[in-house]
């Protein structure tokens, strides 16, 4: 961003010189272009220093730098439309009439193109700069970047794991009543305390119940006997022809 206000000024100081030291030495009438352009690059130059104060200043120096150079290069145009408007007379020795003016030299066709090819290539680099500046966010251009230093975190501390829990004692099997506890002395309960506690014995597992007898089966039903044939029938006897 910086730079293309910089090159933008250094195309307009091009723009106003080149023209004036290519037609030196005869007619220049191209010359009036220089002020203008020379106008456009302190804008430039100006937009290059102060462009950290703010958008809207860069905008008015860059807009006042683009009208600067159109008026330029407008009045070296200017220049060949009124000679093909008006006419020319003939070159030198021949006596140029009232009104009418000699041609262009080669010189100031130079000087025209080079002036107006400066112009143009100025206000589009100047335009990128100012594309740039509106790109960045606000804030950005005017504070320089600072170093974020990183919070200072403790190193982490291994914890111990917690210890088991101890197993509490099991409960008597059969509490004595209160009321039928003998009233024990001193040497009593001093001969007491130092015998061992007898631990209070695990209940036993229930016995596994015997399994029952699978039932029996029912026994299956004799088949039915097939019933016996009939005899076949005897063969009767013929009866006696002569009887």
């Amino acid at each position: 961003m910086l730079w293309s206000f910089w090159i933008a000024c250094g195309l307009a100081v091009t723009g106003a010189i080149l023209p004036l030291l290519l037609a030196a030495g005869g007619t220049n009438r191209i010359a009036g272009a220089a002020l203008p352009f020379g106008v456009a690059a302190l804008a430039f130059a100006a937009a290059a220093l102060l462009y950290t104060q703010g958008r809207p200043l860069a905008t008015g120096l860059y807009f006042i730098a683009g009208l600067a150079l159109v008026y330029g290069m407008l009045s070296m145009i200017a220049v060949p439309l009124r000679l093909a408007v008006l006419g020319t007379c003939d070159p030198a020795p021949a006596i140029c009439a009232a009104g009418f003016e000699q041609p262009m030299s080669a010189g100031e066709n130079s000087g025209l193109a080079i002036g107006v090819a400066m112009g143009t290539l100025a206000i589009l680099v100047g335009f990128f700069g100012l594309l740039m500046l509106y790109r960045i966010r606000p804030g950005t251009a005017t504070a320089p970047p600072t170093r974020i230093a990183k919070p200072w975190v403790p190193p982490a501390v291994e914890t111990p794991a917690p210890a088991a829990p101890e197993p509490e004692p099991a409960p008597s099997a059969v509490a004595a009543p209160a009321a039928e506890t003998p009233v024990v002395s001193a040497g009593d309960s001093a001969a007491a305390a130092a015998k061992p506690v007898r631990k209070a014995r695990a209940k036993r597992a229930p016995k596994p119940q015997a399994e029952l007898a699978a039932p029996a089966q029912p026994l299956e039903l004799a088949a039915p006997q097939e019933p016996l044939e009939l005899p076949a029938p005897e063969a009767k006897a013929d009866p006696d022809p002569a009887s």
